[in-house]
């Protein structure tokens, strides 16, 4: 399948798909895609971490033995939005994340938690 890496919500002209269950199936002329990585920031914390919407920053995460630095990161914000950071399970293993999990904000030297693979409004100075 050909899951193009899509800001999520933009399903135009992506992947068809069929999913089958015991009580029949769905077919979908488009709408698979692979999420781009994402903060969901309300207004409150893209004040406090001084990003704004469709910024694009960095998150690095460290103390796994396979600490890296997630670049890319598309910032969301919305008052109807509460802090967590959305990356995939693949993104997520190859960094060996897990609850509880710190990362820095890389643009600007903020850190937040990670919990079940978003981040959370635990701030650490």
């Amino acid at each position: 399948m050909d899951a193009p890496i899509r800001n999520s919500g933009d399903i135009k002209n992506s992947a068809p798909i069929t999913l089958e269950g015991p009580k029949g199936s769905l077919s979908l002329k488009e709408g698979v895609i692979c999420a781009r990585r994402h903060i969901h920031m309300h207004t409150d914390d893209a004040k406090y971490f001084g990003v704004s919407d469709k910024d694009v920053v960095e998150v690095r995460v460290e103390g796994t033995g396979r600490g890296l630095t997630f670049g890319d990161v598309l910032v969301r914000v919305s008052p109807k939005y509460k802090l967590e950071m959305h990356i995939d399970t693949d993104e997520a293993n190859a960094a060996e994340l897990r609850s509880g999990h710190e990362g820095v904000l890389v643009s600007t030297s903020c850190t937040a938690s990670i919990q079940k693979n978003t981040y959370s409004k635990n701030y650490i100075e």
